[in-house]
């Protein structure tokens, strides 16, 4: 891996500013995210969000690998293969986390990818995992249901703390 001084320290900064600020946006406004984590240590990045598909794509492919810190080389081998999958469709439902985070070769694992309105209405591991969350830190109960419309204003907060502590963890 590379060494987080001179320009490898400055993309490094770049990567990190980009992802602090896709985990402050809105997901209303930003619809579609993913979540990313360490599968060696099971350290959990925080939600990220983005205007469209292309440039959750995009972000996949520079800024989650240019946070990894590797050589050129590297990079640009772990960017072709999640580049290669992520060819093979437009559809957020049918993109494949397991081939994904086999794209990062054991470095990154995708924990969640999708669409705002799936992360609170679909079932999966995550998605309740993450609305029992919501609802026991504001004692709401312990249920995993779909987010009610009264309750989206404090989900997204929610989204906004969480994601906002783990963002200020790459400072």
């Amino acid at each position: 891996m590379a060494s987080d001084s001179g320009e490898d320290g400055t993309t490094f900064a770049r990567c990190a500013t980009a992802y602090r600020e896709a985990a402050r946006r809105d997901p209303r406004r930003c619809p579609f995210g993913y979540l990313a984590g360490d599968p060696g240590s099971g350290a959990r990045g925080c939600f990220v969000w983005f205007a469209s598909l292309a440039e959750l794509f995009d972000f996949l492919c520079e800024t989650e690998v240019g946070l990894l810190q590797f050589d050129e080389a590297e990079t640009r081998r772990i960017a072709d293969a999640l580049g290669r999958v992520l060819a093979r469709t437009r559809d957020v439902q049918r993109l494949s986390r397991d081939e994904l985070s086999n794209a990062f070769e054991g470095w990154c694992e995708i924990l969640w990818l999708g669409t705002f309105a799936d992360l609170c209405s679909r079932g999966g591991d995550v998605q309740t995992s993450v609305r029992i969350a919501f609802r026991r830190e504001l004692a709401l109960g312990d249920h995993a249901g779909p987010i009610a419309e009264e309750e989206l204003d404090a989900f997204v907060a929610f989204l906004g703390a969480v994601s906002g502590d783990e963002a200020e963890a790459l400072d």
